[in-house]
């Protein structure tokens, strides 16, 4: 459950709907498994998997929400074979040319027959709402998959008023500006990993397992390429990437922080859950405010 990607929203409004009451709201936009033609399906489901009920779980004030997406598996291999098959008998039978909007319509039905025999393929996504913060944090590499959550509270609630968070200083300028002066603002210190892009041509350098301060790479933002991706530390406690459009990716606790979790002597899988929530949801309060400390401070201008 530890979350391994954040992207986050500011809410302009507070969050006063209760656990209770928002569970009630996303029960119409559940989950329900594909059918035989369906090639997708996206819904709500419990955030304690199979130890759980409700659609949402509340701790220490905050609430973890779940959505579940399946989707039908067709490989590309698999569909272009049988239009293949399809194409060469239309040919062979007619004695004709199969032109490309007749094709786009074999290919339509190709997959419409496929889809009953496809296999499905499920995956979860995790969002907790911070009401006191008026944050909603999802654990999504991806925007689209971000907005997804965002839109189905949306749906679920009727009004979400929910924006990506944004800095002061854009993470590009700040991350720059800390590898140019060979300095991390406290509490963050860097790690082995950065990427560099050229303004004008679109040049990339990656450094992996480097010193970010060594000449080598300076040399290269002297030369105007500025910082698109970083590696960061947090406290000695969370490990992560910031990238330029203020991701957080490939986030790792520290064990300390997994082991105090564990060190509650829970007896039930909700109980762990309780535990891991609301560790991992007290560090991201305290990590997210100094993130935005270092890079100027919160743009409110959408507020």
């Amino acid at each position: 459950m530890w979350f391994k990607n954040l992207r986050i929203f500011r809410l302009s409004k507070g969050f006063t709907i209760s656990p209770e009451e928002l569970s009630e709201l996303m029960e119409p936009f559940a989950f329900q498994p594909c059918g035989k033609l369906d090639p997708a399906k996206y819904g709500w489901t419990t955030p304690l998997g199979r130890h759980g009920t409700e659609l949402v779980h509340a701790s220490n004030g905050n609430i973890m929400v779940c959505a579940k997406r399946q989707e039908k598996i067709l490989p590309a291999a698999v569909v272009k074979e049988e239009m293949e098959d399809r194409i060469a008998a239309i040919s062979a039978e007619e004695a004709r040319h199969v032109g490309r909007k007749e094709r786009d319509a074999l290919k339509d039905e190709v997959i419409f027959s496929l889809l009953p025999k496809a296999f499905a393929k499920s995956s979860l996504d995790f969002a907790y709402i911070a009401p006191r913060e008026k944050w909603i944090i999802a654990n999504a590499a991806s925007s689209k998959h971000a907005e997804e959550i965002a839109s189905g509270l949306r749906e679920a609630i009727g009004s979400l008023p929910a924006v990506p968070l944004s800095s002061h200083d854009t993470p590009v300028a700040a991350m720059t500006s800390w590898l140019r002066e060979s300095s991390a603002p406290a509490p963050f210190t860097f790690g082995e990993e950065c990427e560099l892009q050229a303004p004008k041509d679109g040049r990339i350098i990656r450094c992996k397992n480097q010193d970010l301060t060594a000449d080598e790479v300076l040399s290269h933002i002297n030369s105007g390429m500025v910082v698109s991706k970083l590696a960061l530390t947090w406290k000695d406690a969370v490990h992560f990437i910031l990238d330029d459009q203020l991701a957080i990716k490939r986030v790792k606790f520290e064990d300390k922080l997994i082991e105090q979790a564990n060190d509650h002597h829970t007896e039930t899988a909700a109980e762990q859950f309780d535990a891991d929530f609301a560790i991992m949801a007290t560090e991201l309060k305290h990590f997210i405010g100094d993130l935005l400390k270092a890079l100027g401070g919160e743009n409110t201008a959408n507020d």
